[in-house]
């Protein structure tokens, strides 16, 4: 999986999707925007059909073609489809401001071979 979210991600599926004379080996999913979630609306952001259509609109790939998709590659997808979500809702930028925001602190091993006293409680 791509971690660069301005990045497309390929994923090549397991069982490949036969439409027509069309085979399809892997999906390539653009980078989100609010078009994207918008093809959501009317679904329970919980269902398949949310799901179907966010994964179509990333894509390019017809809801028809999808419906093929073996579980196994479902399952994958869907992952992909939670961090988009969370992109969405703001989850994304939080942890990372998190990640920037604390400090670290060394260890206890790192501390004995800095020969630097463990920090007191208060």
């Amino acid at each position: 999986m791509n971690n660069d979210p301005f990045e497309p991600e390929v994923l090549k599926l397991r069982v490949p999707i036969r439409k027509g004379e069309v085979v399809y080996k892997e999906l390539t999913l653009k980078p989100p925007v609010l078009r994207d979630i918008v093809r959501t609306d009317g679904h329970d952001p919980n269902s398949v059909g949310y799901a179907r259509a966010l994964l179509s609109s990333l894509s390019g790939v017809p809801e028809a073609v999808l419906d093929q998709l073996a579980p196994e590659d479902w399952a994958d997808l869907r992952l992909v489809l939670a961090r988009t979500n969370m992109r969405f809702m703001g989850l994304v930028n939080l942890l990372d401001k998190n990640d920037e925001d604390q400090t670290e602190t060394p260890t206890t091993a790192e501390q004995a071979e800095n020969d630097t006293p463990p920090p007191t409680s208060a």
